[in-house]
């Protein structure tokens, strides 16, 4: 198998050799029909079925020559290391908002417990019930109000969409600055395995560890694209902002030879929260796009030099060109996925059919259950490998969104 310390994506195409996943666990059974707004879910999900098509999802990658680490495991392993274990818990704590007399009872008993259930608390999340049982917080106002959320520590179930919290670009990781409070630990778990897991020994967090690039700077993992070894497409979307861009292109030149930025100004929408919902990269000059955003889309470059200065900021009404000629081609192929008609291009955009994981140059991963898209992409001579993925869909992303890939071998 396929194993390297050193971590590399320059393209999204290059072949795949190591991606981290998160199996779905028990934190799906924590969503309810009243607090699935607030978790970012529109529906409930069968979380037995959504585990059975994960690991169809990752035995596909496997297939491919892919490496998968798990995040769970990876999480527990560090937290064999007494000194970070009792770091995380503080700082998941500081997260919480918890008060001392809870902190203190609750510190005690997650120091002895072991790694992978400390783990699994801290991603499934930890009710007040689950708290009655081990420690008797009796001046703890927040374990008494019933006016308040039911969980000490919240469970965190968008986690199986790996993309967002953090991202490989170059030989480094940018971490993610999550929107939405119910994904905001996320990153600080990502931090943790990054400086404290062995297999990424001297990875180097190239934006999202300052106090000047946390949130409120938002930026999420879907909206980077890695084009080529010096270029990036960002979108300026719901989740990322104009700003944190513009900060992620200064380092990305800084400590990297990415020196050119094509942001990306999409729709604040739902149905497009992240450019890769409606933009993916299927092979070395071919894109997805949804056709209803080439109207509203603009497109802005951004030049930088190697010291982080940005030399000049300008849109480009041809970007298919400016990005064909980054590539090193005349031309770029753009494939509209198109429907029969409106409702079935819509229909397939909300189930993901824009969200393609490419394994290899016009190789890719996608639902089965987007026929048409399927088809537009074959028709367009890419390869498609077809995952079962009723229940995974159901969070609101695709392969692409569910996997973050490590390492890729240059194309």
């Amino acid at each position: 198998m396929y194993q390297n310390k050193s971590f590399s994506i320059l393209s999204e195409t290059g072949p795949l050799k190591q991606v981290m996943l998160h199996r779905p666990g028990r934190e799906l059974d924590r969503l309810t029909i009243s607090n699935m707004d607030n978790l970012l879910f529109d529906d409930l999900i069968w979380l037995e079925e959504a585990q059975r098509e994960h690991d169809e999802f990752a035995n596909i990658l496997r297939k491919e020559g892919c490496e998968v680490l798990y995040f769970y495991n990876c999480l527990a392993e560090i937290l064999e290391q007494k000194e970070v274990r009792s770091s995380l818990i503080k700082d998941v704590f500081s997260y919480e908002c918890l008060d001392r007399r809870i902190s203190e009872d609750l510190y005690a008993i997650f120091m002895e417990e072991p790694s992978k259930q400390l783990a699994a608390h801290l991603i499934e999340g930890y009710s007040k019930e689950d708290a009655a049982h081990q420690c008797k917080p009796s001046l703890s106002l927040m374990t008494k109000v019933s006016n308040c959320s039911e969980f000490i520590i919240h469970p965190i179930p968008n986690l199986y969409f790996q993309r967002d919290p953090a991202i490989t670009v170059s030989n480094g990781l940018v971490l993610g600055q999550m929107t939405f409070e119910a994904r905001r630990r996320e990153p600080l778990y990502w931090k943790y395995i990054t400086e404290f897991h062995p297999r990424f020994a001297g990875m180097e967090i190239l934006f999202g560890d300052k106090p000047d690039e946390i949130w409120p700077h938002k930026a999420e993992g879907g909206d980077l694209l890695v084009i080529s070894d010096k270029a990036m497409a960002i979108g300026v979307s719901q989740r990322t902002m104009p700003t944190t861009v513009q900060r992620i292109g200064r380092n990305l030149a800084r400590k990297t030879p990415i020196n050119k930025i094509f942001a990306f100004e999409i729709p604040k929408e739902r149905y497009c929260m992240h450019l890769d919902t409606v933009f993916t990269m299927v092979d070395k000059d071919a894109f997805t796009i949804f056709p209803a955003i080439i109207e509203h889309l603009k497109v802005w470059q951004l030049d930088y030099n190697g010291d982080g200065t940005i030399q000049s900021l300008n849109q480009v009404k041809d970007w298919q060109r400016c990005i064909a000629e980054e590539l090193g081609f005349e031309k770029l192929r753009i494939i509209e996925m198109r429907g029969r008609d409106e409702a079935e291009t819509g229909r397939e955009q909300w189930h993901d059919g824009c969200n393609t994981l490419a394994v290899a140059p016009g190789r890719v991963v996608t639902y089965n259950r987007n026929i048409m898209s399927n088809k537009l992409l074959r028709d367009n001579g890419i390869e498609v490998l077809e995952l079962k993925g009723p229940e995974l869909g159901r969070g609101r992303g695709g392969p692409r969104c569910m996997s973050m890939p490590l390492n890729r071998l240059p194309i």
